[in-house]
């Protein structure tokens, strides 16, 4: 995790490892990583720094994993096959790189792809939800919007937010609550806080929440959200709310959750100007608009993902170490 990756990695991880916490794990960081070391230890997790992929291996061999997980955006083959010299298997989450072809097992549940191996799970089923969406329900929809959820992930490096608020305050949204995320990472503050100040004078309503990690319970209101197209949009939709996300580099726009399932309304950094978010809100803050795409979000089962994924990983699992226990015997 870093100011420009953000923290969805983490965030993923942290998701599929605390519903294995009966296993002894250990977190393998590069060492200028400091904000993802903070978050594991936050959580308590065995945490362990290495400076080069070759410290890496040595650790590795040190430790003898069973189980390996890269959530480390695309790998290369060079780097897949050192790893898997240390016999474990090896599940990736995230990859469409070259060393992919290398793990036992893939997940890439924010792409979509028509053409993959038998190892590989791509698309929205596989979303890996954090477990506080899985606490709060959301209540009916509101036949008049009044609150609105922005999110721009742990780090927002284009600084989105700011943008998006200076939109916001050119079309005099008065009437509307605003429920601002800033993540862990975010470092644009200043600007954001003197914007904020002089939309209050305003008559804008603006409640701005800091480096909490249960959103969840701020989103929960919300009649719509505006969000970065990320993990977070799986999350957020698991709440059915509606959504208007935004790519905030290439990599998101080859998201199509948001496009594919009609659960909002998608644009891509380029298009965050006045006239298109103006057009985005107008829709959303049409009732009939809400409700049908509200709808959409109902038929849609994102909380069984962490539990389908975990279930995969095991049973994967036991047949690749039954297989090596039947080579070594024979």
């Amino acid at each position: 995790a870093s100011e420009k990756m953000g923290l969805g990695h983490v965030y993923n991880m942290l998701t599929v490892l605390n519903n294995i916490r009966n296993e002894e794990i250990f977190i393998l960081i590069e060492k200028n990583n400091n904000l993802a070391i903070k978050k594991f230890k936050e959580h308590l997790y065995d945490v362990r720094t290495f400076s080069t992929n070759h410290q890496l291996y040595e650790i590795i061999k040190k430790i003898k994993p069973d189980i390996i997980f890269n959530d480390i955006l695309n790998t290369e083959k060079s780097y897949m096959q050192n790893i898997k010299k240390s016999n474990a298997f090896v599940v990736n989450f995230e990859d469409l790189g070259p060393g992919r072809k290398y793990a036992d097992l893939v997940f890439n549940p924010i792409f979509n792809s028509k053409s993959f191996s038998k190892n590989e799970f791509f698309g929205y089923n596989y979303a890996c939800v954090r477990d506080e969406f899985r606490i709060w329900k959301r209540a009916e929809i509101r036949k008049n919007a009044k609150n609105v959820f922005i999110s721009f992930g742990g780090t927002d490096p284009e600084n989105l937010t700011f943008r998006t608020m200076e939109i916001i305050n050119k079309l005099n949204l008065t009437h509307l609550n605003f429920f601002i995320i800033l993540g862990f990472g975010y470092s644009k503050k200043q600007y954001l806080e003197k914007l904020i100040a002089n939309m209050k004078k305003n008559g804008f309503r603006i409640k701005t929440i800091e480096k909490s990690d249960f959103i969840a319970k701020y989103a929960i209101d919300a009649d719509f959200a505006i969000t970065s197209n990320g993990r977070t949009v799986f999350e957020l939709a698991a709440l059915n709310i509606p959504l208007i996300s935004i790519s905030v580099n290439s990599r998101e726009e080859q998201h199509t959750f948001v496009k594919s399932t009609h659960t909002g309304y998608y644009l891509n950094s380029n298009q965050i100007n006045e006239k298109q978010i103006s057009s985005a809100i107008q829709k959303m803050l049409n009732f009939q608009n809400r409700t049908r795409i509200t709808e959409k979000l109902q038929k849609i089962d994102l909380l069984s993902g962490t539990h389908r994924v975990i279930e995969i990983i095991f049973d994967e699992y036991e047949k690749f170490n039954k297989s090596r226990r039947e080579k070594i015997l024979s």
